[in-house]
């Protein structure tokens, strides 16, 4: 299977405790089956804490605190599992976060979330146009007629942005992200339009021309939008967002 990533994508760094929007608050954050049988075998003090904070009712998920923090972060913004365990102890929505992928046939594409503040800062201060690079795989695929009609659009589109810097990242990254999403559910024209007019609602207040400021409002659209399933179909049927 091969598996292609943006040009950009092995330059992200987590900003860690410099993060003025953790992902570590505000999300409840769910374990996987293997992580969980890892945080059972975990021994001492820290163990018997790490457990204290996860219920298992329903998904197996962390108990946020009483302002919305992870049990896990401390202090300086900083997760004890991986100060103790390193960063392979971590389960498997941790470990992805803020990426998300989309599955074709033959191949993977794996991307960035705007939500993830140091994403959005890499994404839109990037200076080439969006490109793929194959991080794994032999290079051979075969599409479906469906997936070549997309990839085609998907070509075509990004090769008509007449944007430039910023503004042009910002529409690129949409449409990688969210373009693909028309071969499961058969709404094109829908996804089209909603690209269309989630860029235009995060560059409508864009007025100081900082960089700064257009990736906050990326990263708060991503977050109330792109992160809630029923907000974003109520922006893809068109209930929301004209």
């Amino acid at each position: 299977m091969n598996v292609y990533v943006p040009e950009y994508y092995p330059s992200f760094r987590c900003a860690a405790s410099a993060c003025g929007h953790t992902c570590c608050a505000g999300w409840e954050i769910d374990i996987d089956e293997e992580s969980l049988a890892r945080y059972d075998r975990l021994p001492g003090a820290f163990g018997e804490r790490l457990r204290r904070g996860i219920s298992r009712e329903g998904t197996p998920h962390f108990v946020l605190t009483e302002d919305g923090r992870c049990p896990l972060l401390n202090g300086d913004n900083l997760c004890r599992l991986i100060l103790r365990e390193g960063e392979g102890a971590l389960c498997q929505i941790c470990r992805d976060h803020p990426r998300f992928r989309n599955y074709f046939s033959d191949r993977v594409e794996m991307g960035l979330g705007l939500v993830c503040e140091a994403a959005a800062r890499l994404i839109l201060s990037w200076p080439r146009p969006l490109r793929l690079i194959r991080l794994e795989g032999d290079g051979a695929e075969a599409m479906t007629e469906d997936e070549e009609y997309l990839f085609d659009l998907r070509g075509r589109w990004l090769a008509s942005i007449e944007e430039e810097g910023p503004r042009a990242r910002l529409m690129e990254t949409l449409i990688f992200r969210h373009l693909p999403d028309a071969l499961y559910d058969g709404r094109l024209e829908a996804r089209v339009d909603f690209i269309r007019r989630a860029y235009e609602q995060i560059v409508s207040g864009w007025t100081d021309g900082e960089l700064s400021t257009l990736a906050e409002r990326a990263r708060a659209f991503s977050d109330r939008v792109e992160y809630d399933d029923e907000v974003l179909e109520r922006w893809i049927s068109g209930a929301i967002g004209h």
